[in-house]
């Protein structure tokens, strides 16, 4: 029996060196799952702006319908010209056909959310509403970059690959560091006198330096940190790109919403009462309308930016998008 025992800790090397493989994966993992919600949750928000622009577009196009019934009446009675009635006409055509687009949009976005879901098509859950925007201060974007650093699974999966493939190339050399052979053995010589010892010896690796798995290890050592450094690159890249969307697509919506919505909406309000007076004309009525729902659809693509911002920003720092304002503000 022959037992080689290693005097230079190469066992506990290779150990260190699966732990850290262990922990990388475990990182990347975690990653996965990062990134998985921030589809899902883009896929959420692309299925309620559908449905929203679904639900706009069909009341757009009742009232262009129904506004060309009263065209057809008032051209019967003479009170229009059949150009009035062909731009009413022409509008309700319009309206239906972007309605009809509208709800197919929807239900192609109904069934992305369940692909990622990995649910049948008539489970998906049924949107409820969008969370507000939050108004996000923080001091500069080299905070967030440090906080992206610290908080990333992807770049901690980088380090921990990048100090096994350091402790792989440590084991590999260490096993041209001479070993300690024990052995015992026994037996019996000429049937009669029984042979029993202890030997030890040292192994001396002299035609086995092991060249190729050292230049395999600082091969794998040289491809980890330079996976480490892309992802380093790539997190100080997702942060800024994300900051700096978040702040205009963020500013954009509200201002969108407290001036551009409601400047539309009262000019639609202040037309139609100057229709019923004789003040305008169908056709000015039909302008302006459209012009407001225009504006309305508009928005829901300026909210779905500033949504989609919100979640990329907190998906680049690695935290729920509910939990952001209070990562940025502990203060507060």
């Amino acid at each position: 029996l022959s037992q080689e025992l290693d005097l230079a800790g190469q066992w506990m090397v290779r150990r260190r060196f699966a732990s850290a493989l262990v922990e990388a994966a475990q990182a990347r993992a975690q990653d996965a799952r990062r990134l998985v919600a921030l589809d899902a949750r883009r896929a959420y928000l692309n299925l309620v702006i559908a449905q929203r622009r679904a639900v706009l577009t069909d009341s757009a196009a009742f009232f262009a319908e129904h506004f060309f019934d009263n065209a057809r009446r008032l051209l019967d009675a003479g009170e229009i010209n059949r150009l009035e009635r062909n731009a009413a006409a022409l509008e309700a055509a319009r309206a239906r056909s972007a309605a009809e687009r509208a709800h197919g949009e929807a239900a192609a976005a109904a069934a992305e959310l369940a692909r990622l879901l990995g649910l049948p098509r008539d489970s998906v859950p049924v949107p409820l509403a969008l969370p507000g925007i939050p108004v996000l201060t923080w001091q500069s974007d080299s905070m967030l970059v440090a906080l992206a650093r610290a908080r990333r699974p992807d770049l901690r999966a980088g380090e921990r690959s990048q100090r096994g493939a350091q402790r792989a190339v440590t084991a590999a050399k260490l096993a041209r560091v001479p070993s300690v052979v024990a052995s015992t053995f026994g037996g019996s010589e000429a049937g009669t006198d029984r042979l029993q010892g202890v030997q030890v010896g040292v192994a001396i690796p002299l035609f086995r330096r092991g060249q190729a798995n050292i230049g395999l290890a600082e091969a794998e050592r040289a491809a980890a940190t330079a996976d480490f450094i892309a992802a380093e690159r790539a997190v100080v890249a997702d942060v800024l790109a994300a900051s700096a969307r978040f702040r205009r697509a963020a500013a954009s919506e509200r201002r969108f919403a407290t001036e551009v919505l409601r400047a539309a909406t009262e000019n639609v309000t202040l037309t139609e009462r100057a229709l019923t007076e004789g003040e305008v004309s169908i056709t000015d009525v039909l302008v302006l309308r459209g012009t407001a729902v225009a504006a309305q659809l508009e928005y829901l693509d300026v909210l779905r930016d500033a949504a989609a911002a919100w979640f990329e920003l907190s998906a680049a720092l690695a935290a729920e998008p509910s939990a952001l304002s209070a990562i940025l503000n502990p203060g507060n």
